[in-house]
């Protein structure tokens, strides 16, 4: 019997601000002091004068993410924005990213103003911004429409739905679909160079410049990219035990096995969304896709970067080798399949609707593929996982050298 529940909140009605949290928890306390921090009045005042001294409303509700809280704003005419304030740099992400939180921002803003005026992808339009903490609103922040609608995975949790799906059968299916021409139209650009986007305002001009998560590049080859990719990674690793293991050469050596396998090394390259997923797609009461956020992970890539599935909509793939041996867990991943197959399906006829080869579906799950998604599952440093990407490394290693 099918538990779907096809009521609950919607847009910023569903915002739950700390209350998400347990009280007096860290989380708890940190959401309650940077939303008192945060100068609200400085923020009306900032919308206002970009809409020709229209008055606005901060609503009182808030959101909390990882890195920032939205504040809706409502104008006296109608319109509503979206106050996205960033929260101050944890050590955390200050170990996995390289550049400066103000660089992040302006990634962000970039990549949202080059699909904006470039595709039509529903990304929010950007009003205003500041990407210093000392200014009279008291932290960084990015003035943008307000879509209505909930993050899909969340709205997925609120209604209980059945066997992995985003509502019923009839709204995944057109879920996916959407999902997939999103991922298509992205790969659809091409740049000479891998690296983040930038824009120069003066000149109105998109460029390609140094990477997030690395602070370096551009590269001209995909070689010199993952060579700083696995040089990056073992910089985050905090734990000395998780150092002093085997394990801690996986960069190293998925470094190696994309230089093996990987393809079109020398470029062009084609825009990847590295954070692509549910939790990151706004969609309305029917899962249909209205806005997609996030965007600061976009990057021109090689192609197994591109040809990476969305995440968090059961499309995971056991790691190459077989790792899982328990039924147990093997049974999610036999569950997966047809849907796997079934997006690859979706994608390739959307990359050939749009004229081109269709390149990024036929990779996917390909074995280049599959050792790029080692270099960012090793981010999490879970020793269960970097350890499992360490046998999946020896298996790949081995069947290379049979090859």
């Amino acid at each position: 019997m099918s538990t779907y529940k096809a009521s609950s909140s919607l847009g910023s009605d569903a915002w739950l601000g700390a209350s998400q949290y347990e009280p007096g928890s860290e989380w708890h306390t940190r959401a309650i002091n940077f939303f008192k921090a945060v100068n609200r009045d400085e923020l009306a005042t900032i919308a206002a004068q970009r809409r020709g001294e229209i008055s606005c409303n901060v609503a009182e509700k808030f959101s909390v993410g990882h890195f920032n809280m939205a504040r809706r704003l409502d104008f006296v005419d109608g319109v509503s924005w979206v106050a996205r304030v960033r929260f101050p740099s944890s050590a955390t992400a200050a170990a996995r990213e390289a550049l400066s939180e103000a660089k992040t921002m302006e990634i962000e803003v970039a990549t949202m103003k080059f699909f904006r005026s470039k595709s039509w992808i529903p990304v929010p339009e950007v009003h205003a911004y500041s990407f210093s903490a000392r200014n009279e609103v008291g932290a960084p922040f990015i003035l943008m429409n307000y879509i209505h609608g909930n993050v899909a995975s969340e709205l997925r949790e609120q209604r209980d739905c059945d066997n992995g799906l985003f509502g019923n059968p009839e709204q995944d299916r057109k879920f996916r679909e959407q999902m997939a021409r999103i991922q298509a139209t992205v790969s659809s650009f091409q740049f000479p160079k891998i690296s983040s986007i930038y824009y120069n305002e003066d000149i109105d001009y998109f460029y390609i410049g140094p990477e997030l998560q690395t602070g370096r590049g551009p590269w001209t080859s995909s070689a010199e990219y993952y060579d700083d990719l696995a040089l990056h990674l073992p910089k985050s690793t905090s734990e000395d035990s998780l150092r002093q293991r085997r394990s801690f050469m996986v960069p190293s050596i998925l470094s190696f096995l994309l230089r093996v396998y990987g393809e079109e090394k020398d470029g062009p390259f084609r825009l990847a969304n590295r954070d692509f997923g549910t939790h990151n797609i706004i969609v309305d009461g029917h899962f249909d896709i209205v806005g997609v956020i996030d965007f600061d992970g976009v990057m021109a890539a090689p192609l197994e970067v591109v040809a990476q599935y969305p995440a968090d909509c059961s499309l995971d793939l056991q790691a190459p080798g077989g790792v899982e041996t328990l039924p147990l867990a093997l049974e999610p991943f036999a569950e997966n399949l047809p849907k796997l197959e079934a997006y690859k399906e979706i994608l390739a006829k959307c990359e050939g609707g749009a004229g081109g080869n269709v390149k990024v579906a036929d990779r996917l799950g390909c074995t280049a593929a599959r050792a790029y998604e080692g270099m960012v599952d090793y981010q999490s440093q879970q020793d269960f996982v970097i350890d499992k990407w360490m046998k999946s490394c020896l298996q790949m290693l081995h069947d290379q050298v049979k090859k």
